[in-house]
């Protein structure tokens, strides 16, 4: 079966498009930011202090998570209870947005070996002759924030055949796939990281939100698999969506919604502060997602996707509708690479966002 969280790489619709500066709809009574109300549970955003673009905010987008403009959900905000990976029961778990449970400072780092799995996000038979970069994050506030900053170490390359030292799984269309194993040393703790993957044939992923906390290494060992995306996939997935090639010098954004406990949500709305050409949702199909036309939200899933966006710095934010109040429930600054995806999958509030 496939990865889940990989599959926002399956072809993807039109569902919205970005807002105009007057509001849309004829709401003459909209005032942008006068009428954009702070999501519950923002206050650590003093510590990122942004201002909603109100050349893309439409009258719909009453709410804000740190300048991200979202509209009001229109469901009760749920944890994923019947999901084979990041599941959950019992209400959301909030508690790291609120000031007496947010998360401690980065401790101090020691080095750790990364090992895990090189993941393929849709077409491919073997993970052979990707690259796998880990990188530092600058956070400078300028143009250049959430750049790659320095690279970790050396870059490791999986190899031409990884049939002997792989996760074999059954695949319809290779008979059997194989997704190479990798092992990347001198990887620091309690530092923000971004894991850049490409080659050949693959497509350049950037995988932020990565932060390793000094009790979760095991004998000097961090597990996490790492993603591949095939170069035809880049394409195939913006002309489903779009009906033509991403805009040259362009990126996409793609990701998931994960509570405090790590559990994926169900009814959060995500948007982005800067101009887009399509948001989406999927289906409830764990193991064949596929774009959600009506919807809205994120189903159980907790799957998102923004395509056609200008390189550069870019925010994130996520809530979801509790008790009839809209609450935040995810915020991220990172970057789009020209002609390349970035990853951004919501864990809570990040410890080192509060140290700005």
């Amino acid at each position: 079966m496939r990865h889940a969280s990989s599959l926002f790489l399956l072809p993807l619709f039109v569902l919205a498009g970005c807002g105009s500066s007057n509001g849309g709809g004829g709401n003459t009574d909209f005032r942008c930011p006068e009428d954009i109300a702070p999501a519950e549970n923002s206050a650590f955003c003093e510590a990122v202090a942004l201002d909603a673009n109100c050349d893309i905010v439409t009258s719909a987008q009453r709410h804000q998570v740190c300048g991200v403009p979202l509209p009001k959900p229109m469901n009760e905000l749920e944890r994923s209870a019947n999901v084979e990976k990041y599941a959950g029961s019992g209400p959301p778990d909030r508690s790291c947005f609120e000031p007496a449970g947010y998360p401690a400072a980065p401790g101090t780092p020691s080095m750790v070996t990364m090992t895990g799995v090189a993941e393929i996000f849709s077409h491919g038979c073997a993970s052979t002759n990707l690259t796998i970069e880990v990188w530092t994050v600058k956070r400078t506030g300028g143009a250049d924030d959430g750049d790659l900053g320095t690279l970790i170490g050396s870059p490791v390359t999986t190899p031409s055949d990884c049939t002997a030292e792989s996760l074999a799984t059954d695949e319809e269309d290779c008979g059997t796939r194989y997704e190479c194993n990798y092992t990347y040393p001198g990887v620091p703790t309690e530092t923000e990281l971004v894991i850049r993957t490409d080659g050949d044939m693959w497509a350049p992923l950037y995988e932020y939100n990565i932060f390793i906390r000094n009790e979760s290494v095991q004998g000097g060992m961090w597990t996490h698999n790492v993603r591949a995306l095939a170069q035809d996939d880049y394409g195939v997935i913006s002309q489903v969506a779009l009906g033509a090639p991403i805009t040259a010098g362009h990126g996409a954004l793609a990701g998931e919604v994960h509570d405090c406990g790590d559990v994926r949500l169900v009814n959060a709305i995500v948007d982005v502060n800067v101009s887009k050409a399509v948001t989406t949702y999927f289906t409830n199909d764990e193991d064949h997602p596929l774009p959600e036309l009506q919807a809205r939200a994120t189903s159980t899933l907790g799957l998102y996707s923004s395509m056609d966006i200008e390189a550069g710095p870019v925010s994130v934010g996520a809530v979801g509708l509790v008790n009839g109040t809209v609450t935040t429930v995810g915020f991220f600054q990172a970057r789009i690479f020209p002609d390349a995806v970035t990853s951004v999958t919501f864990r809570g509030l990040p410890p080192f966002l509060l140290q700005k």
